[in-house]
């Protein structure tokens, strides 16, 4: 697939997106995605795609988009001189991020992804995503990573179609809403690690737990 069919794949898609049962996204929605595809035309560049690339892969290009924007508005206590990821038992979703992200900045740093099916190997990185792989271990898995400490401080991000990620101790969930993401932020564990999360990231979110 080259990168003009990806345009129009793109564009097809946020088509689809605007009106689901007849209800019209919010205009800050609308934004958000915008610039998250924005930012996916600006990231993916020339690379090939295989032609049967499903509407749902779209989906996970958009997540991983979002990722990047969630580390963009996000403030680490720390200086840091790499960005690290651990994807946690996903690993053709690692792969997409680490494409969009090959050779790009984040705030100015290399980014590094990595994936693991064991979090304790997740030491030095500052985003842990749990894929829906870890829906059913997350006391398990949150046991491990609150284990490694805060140094770095982790930024954990899921997709549970429920609140047990949030209510585990996780700070950002895609929500899946049709054909749409959104996500819950929880601020309680943000705070406890020193993270700041932007105000403009918060006002776009279905729900912030305080």
């Amino acid at each position: 697939m080259n990168f003009s069919f990806t345009r129009v794949l793109i564009r097809n898609n946020i088509l689809k997106e605007n009106t689901i049962g007849g209800i019209v996204m919010g205009r800050r929605y609308k934004l958000f995605i915008l610039i998250a595809l924005t930012c996916i035309l600006a990231f993916i560049g020339t690379i090939a795609f295989d032609t049967q690339v499903s509407y749902a892969a779209s989906l996970e290009q958009l997540k991983a988009v979002f990722i990047v924007n969630f580390i963009k508005l996000t403030k680490w206590p720390n200086d840091i001189t790499k960005f690290e990821i651990g994807v946690y038992k996903n690993k053709t979703f690692a792969d997409t991020l680490g494409r969009i992200l090959a050779g790009k900045k984040i705030q100015g740093k290399d980014v590094e992804v990595l994936t693991a099916e064991d979090a304790s190997q997740f030491a030095n990185c500052h985003v842990i995503f749990m894929s829906k792989n870890a829906t059913g271990e997350l006391g398990d898995v949150f046991a491990k990573v609150n284990a490694l400490g805060n140094n770095p401080a982790k930024l954990t991000i899921g997709e549970t179609k429920d609140d047990s990620f949030i209510n585990s101790g996780g700070i950002i969930n895609f929500v899946e809403q049709g054909a749409r993401i959104k996500f819950k932020v929880n601020l309680i564990p943000a705070k406890a690690k020193n993270l700041t999360i932007s105000a403009k990231l918060l006002k776009l979110a279905l729900d912030v737990k305080q």
